[in-house]
This record gives C-alpha cells, sequence and structure tokens, in this order.
C-alpha cells in the first residue's frame, strides 16, 4: 500500500515529536502492509514552521536514511491548508507537491468550505497542478451536505478520506460522510493522516477493509495502490465520475435496506 498522507515527518508539526517516535511509526507502517508513505507536514496553517521544499527533501533523506534502505520508503510532500494565497505559493514553489510531481495536498478548516474554493482549485489547475482535497468527510459542512464534494469531483478535484474516518475512529458523522463518498464515487484515496505510533497511527489495513465493505475490494485496493502510485510518480488516475446524489443530503439507508443490501 502507498499512503499519500501523513505527519511521520520528526519535529516539524504536531505529528512525530522526536526521531525514535518517527521510527516507531514508520516501524508500525511497514508491519501494516505500507510499502511507500508521503511525508505531508501542515503549511500556512499555523501549526508547522512552514519548510521550504529543499528544507523538506532534506529531512526526509535524513529519515530515510535513519529507517534504512530495506525499510518503509519515506517521500516528501506538503498538506496546504487554502488560502488566496494557495495558488502563488504553489507557483513559486513555496510548497512541496507530493514527490515533486504534480499533486498537491490542500486542506480546508474543520468547519467551514471557503468562499471561492472553487475557483482556487480551477487557478491551481491551470497552473498545472492537481489538486487532492484531504479528508472533506471530517468537515462539519461537508458532512451535511457531501453533494458538494461530488461538485468539486466534477471540476477535477480529487479526494482523499482518512481511514480512520471509515472505520468509524473519527465518529458517526465522518463515518456515515466517508461512507457516502464511497458510494458516490467520491473517494480516490485511503490515508492516515498519521500522527502518532498509538493515537492515530499509520494503519492502512483497517480503513482498506471497512471501505471494501462498501465499494468491493477490487474498487478499496484502487485507492490504496493504483491511485497513490500514480500520485507518487506523475502519473493519470483512471476514475469513474461521481454518481448523482438525490439532494443536498444523501437519505441514509433503512433497516431493511442495509439488512438486504439495497
Amino acid at each position: 500500500m502507498i499512503d499519500i498522507h501523513s505527519h511521520i515527518l520528526p519535529e516539524v508539526d504536531d505529528g512525530a515529536r522526536t526521531l525514535g517516535e518517527a521510527l516507531e511509526m514508520a516501524r508500525v507502517a511497514a508491519a501494516d502492509g505500507i510499502q511507500q508513505m508521503c511525508c505531508t507536514p501542515h503549511m500556512f496553517n499555523g501549526i508547522s514552521d512552514n519548510p521550504q521544499p529543499a528544507e523538506i527533501r532534506d529531512r526526509v533523506g535524513a529519515f530515510q536514511e535513519a529507517i534504512g534502505a530495506e525499510g518503509l520508503r519515506v517521500l516528501p510532500g506538503n498538506e496546504v491548508h487554502v488560502s488566496h494565497e494557495i495558488v502563488e505559493q504553489a507557483r513559486t514553489n513555496r510548497v512541496m507537491k507530493l514527490n515533486g510531481q504534480n499533486y498537491m495536498l490542500v486542506e480546508f478548516p474543520a468547519m467551514t468550505v471557503p468562499i471561492g474554493a472553487e475557483e482556487l482549485f480551477y487557478r491551481l489547475q491551470l497552473h498545472g497542478v492537481r489538486p487532492i482535497l484531504v479528508h472533506p468527510e471530517r468537515n462539519s459542512q461537508l458532512q451535511a451536505r457531501p453533494s458538494q464534494v461530488a461538485s468539486f469531483v466534477e471540476r477535477g478535484v480529487y479526494i482523499q478520506v482518512t481511514a480512520m474516518s471509515v472505520t468509524g475512529e473519527f465518529g458517526p458523522a465522518a463515518k456515515n460522510c466517508a461512507e457516502s463518498l464511497l458510494r458516490h464515487n467520491c473517494v480516490h484515496f485511503l490515508a492516515t493522516d498519521a500522527h502518532r505510533a498509538e493515537r492515530r497511527p499509520p494503519i492502512l489495513s483497517r480503513g482498506r477493509d471497512a471501505a471494501a465493505a462498501v465499494i468491493g475490494r477490487e474498487n478499496a485496493l484502487k485507492l490504496v495502490w493504483d491511485n497513490p502510485l500514480a500520485v507518487v510518480t506523475g502519473g493519470v488516475i483512471h476514475a469513474e465520475g461521481p454518481l448523482p446524489y438525490g439532494g443536498p443530503q444523501e437519505k441514509k439507508p433503512s433497516f431493511f435496506g442495509k439488512l438486504f443490501g439495497r
């Protein structure tokens, strides 16, 4: 498996606090079957010191040496907080795209969808950036209106859902939203968004298996291998468009619908 979103890089944000902690996270990830992991420290949200791409590459290189050549492969990246400066930040290479290719993680605030988000995504695309919206299922406004995520997908935005959301570890609202997005072809990646070895650990397999129960094993595997591989190599993701929502909020299946698969 390939994890495109983690805070495993030590001493840069609210993720791993020490090299020892980061190495323990690497061991947990490898034991779970993760072969490659993007190190994506926060940028421009007040949590990290906003390390420049060259520094991130150096830190990832040093971390890889500490892990060893036979262990988990770590790759550079960023989780970039959305703002009206995001296009200029990307254009002037002040942020790190995933493995230096053309995909970039973009984060919304926890409670709202910023005004003009569609325009910002469009302008990023004009500059050759393929935006990936991270964990929309944990955003309060999108939980209430998941069809808005589908509208982003229709405009060429990719979607990453957190593995722990699918397993219910971020609560029922995030789980319900994640399952709704999965059923409507609005998820392109599962990722750990790992911060610690014990709390928010780098475990992807449980989310993969939970997603498989919703969309089938073959489709779930695409979210942790095929699509992430395209990201880290700069390839093209082949995905079907979103299935239409019937209204602003998806109607939850009834008890008998769940029981009989309807």
